[in-house]
């Protein structure tokens, strides 16, 4: 008898929790500025800053000392995906301003992608050696 009670008040201890776990679980969300959980309506919507505007894609080729095009140009917000075809040599590209760089690549490819989110002209160029200083750099400009 004793086991018997023991089980019915398991089961009612069982079921009681799990439909305390369910009922939680199904709640209505609330909506901001809607104590009640209803849905508010006529209330502005916000839109989210700094969401890409677009995807502007590139493929920039790289040979000794010179980057085709040299001149790269997007707007602010745009993501900017950049494909860097290394032709010869071993080169890279790098632009500071975005924290973005290509690895050092033997003759290949690499793709590099960010959010253009200043406005401005920023050089992009090759790290390795002095290829900079020999003319290795471009121009990407930011509208």
């Amino acid at each position: 008898m004793k086991t018997l009670l023991i089980i019915i008040v398991a089961v009612v201890v069982l079921g009681g929790g799990f439909y305390y776990y369910k009922l939680g679980s199904e709640a209505p969300a609330i909506v901001p500025g809607d104590q009640m959980g209803g849905q508010v309506e006529n209330q502005p919507v916000e839109t989210p800053v700094n969401i890409p505007t677009s995807v502007k894609e590139f493929t920039v080729e790289g040979r000794k000392f010179s980057f085709t095009p040299d001149l790269v140009t997007v707007k602010k917000g745009d993501t900017v995906r950049i494909t860097f075809k290394n032709l010869d040599g071993f080169h890279d590209l790098v632009i500071d301003e975005f924290n973005v760089r290509t690895k050092q690549i033997p003759i290949g490819e690499e793709t590099i992608e960010f959010v253009a989110d200043k406005a401005g002209s920023f050089e992009f160029y090759c790290s390795v050696g002095n290829h900079r200083a020999m003319g290795m750099k471009g121009t990407l400009v930011v509208q």
